[in-house]
């Protein structure tokens, strides 16, 4: 059995990754503190947050009153110190978001487009990106990265999921145009445009990741994230960390037969905006450009028909989730407008009680339920770049994004490191809820 060890350098970038995600989620927090909750002794944290400091990741918030002695300084995250660029390339939009080292989404841009190909992805991407150049200015400098999230399968079930007329009209060039995202060359080029690693991730798990990371309440430890856009997917959580399975698929939610095939054989296509405009439009009924006009009587009669007939057609589904996974809740997030999905919500709880042999998980909307995949791609750098990952302690590893493209395996190795971020950020979350305490 082969043995891995580390350098003393290596050692030290995990130990500052440690302080930086204590820090992270416990400001105003003294040295003292930090040597206490992390076992690391007080010279060699003086030493990591001295470098924090001078790297421009930390700053001094105030000092310690009350001590003999000398006052102890208390450090914080300096949030410009360092960016997380997100972009999400979806089959109805295109959308940036950039984050500050706090977490804080500073910078939202989206832009409507239909099934993009790519020169119009290349085109919208390149006017997202001068625009948070153009926001950052100097401290442009200061992105460590950039996340790309896009939905697998883009070029199939093309003749259910595009409602655009246009489009519709010649399905067979628009899914020649759209095989150029089975490759990763997208993810080049962004890194050749920009200078910056790429993150790529589904973006189904980005948004699972970013209810785990940026969740303003204490995160949930084992759900299902279902994610509803123009298709829709899924994501294992159980512990605190995404699971994936052995070929990277595990969570394909929308991958799964549908009851009846009503609205779509696939649940990707039954649960999705492309299901609910088509049944408006079956019964003459516009798409609504105000969320007033859904609780209209006309638009929430037929809201709740829908609703409760694609919760009859991926009941079977859930329901072996559940018994599968025995998660504790299942969260949705995604595209959905907020009036459909309380509906749909209702509708699926309806279905699945009658199965009530086995504990029901709650089915909830997601804390970061619109902007999840957008935000879940901007998250990607910043962990990947300053996450405490056991892979930064062994010899010859490589950190997460350093392949910015590849075949299956790299992306599987991807996978694989994402998960253990979230995993030891999870870990960090706990320290620093001890530290409250």
């Amino acid at each position: 059995m082969r043995s891995t060890g580390s350098t003393s350098e290596q050692g030290r970038i995990y130990n500052e990754r440690v302080i930086l995600h204590l820090v992270r989620q416990n400001p105003d927090i003294s040295r003292v503190s930090i040597a206490k909750y992390t076992g690391l002794s007080a010279q060699t944290v003086s030493v990591i947050t001295a470098a924090l400091l001078e790297q421009g990741l930390l700053q001094v918030s105030g000092k310690v009153k009350g001590r003999r002695g000398q006052p102890s300084i208390k450090l914080s995250i300096r949030k410009e110190g360092a960016y997380g660029l997100g972009v999400n390339i979806d089959r109805n939009h295109i959308s940036a978001a950039l984050l500050d080292f706090s977490g804080a989404c500073i910078l939202l841009l989206e832009r409507q487009v239909s099934f993009p190909t790519e020169q119009l992805a290349k085109a919208i991407a390149t006017e997202l990106i001068e625009e948070v150049k153009a926001m950052l200015g100097e401290n442009w400098h200061n992105v460590h990265g950039i996340g790309l999230t896009r939905p697998d399968y883009m070029d199939d079930w093309l003749d259910t999921l595009v409602t655009n007329a246009e489009q519709r009209a010649d399905l067979i060039a628009l899914k020649a145009a759209l095989v150029y995202w089975q490759s990763d060359a997208f993810e080049s080029w962004l890194t050749d445009l920009t200078q910056l690693v790429c993150f790529c991730e589904n973006d189904a798990v980005a948004a699972a990741t970013s209810e785990l990371l940026l969740s303003p309440t204490a995160s949930q430890r084992d759900f299902f994230y279902l994610f509803i856009s123009q298709a829709c997917g899924g994501a294992f959580v159980a512990k605190g960390e995404c699971y994936f399975g052995a070929h990277g698929k595990a969570g394909s939610f929308g991958l799964i037969p549908t009851a009846t095939g009503k609205h779509g054989q696939w649940i990707l296509e039954a649960l999705s905006l492309s299901s609910l405009q088509r049944f408006l439009e079956h019964h003459l009924l516009a798409w609504p450009t105000d969320d007033v006009i859904w609780y209209e009587p006309t638009y929430k009669e037929k809201v709740a028909q829908w609703s409760d007939e694609v919760a009859g057609e991926v009941q079977p589904a859930l329901l072996s989730v559940i018994a599968l996974y025995d998660p504790d809740s299942i969260l949705i997030g995604g595209r959905l407008p907020k009036p459909v999905l309380d509906t749909l919500i209702i509708s699926m709880s309806a279905k699945l009680t009658p199965y009530s042999v086995l504990p029901l998980p709650t089915i909830d909307v997601a804390q970061t339920a619109y902007t999840a995949g957008v935000l879940g791609a901007a998250v990607l750098p910043l962990y990947g770049s300053f996450a405490p990952q056991s892979d930064v302690l062994l010899l010859g590893s490589k950190s997460l994004g350093s392949d910015v493209t590849g075949d299956k395996a790299t992306q599987q190795k991807r996978l694989n490191r994402s998960t253990q971020f979230v995993n030891d950020v999870r870990k960090y979350h706990e320290i620093g809820n001890t530290v409250r305490r």
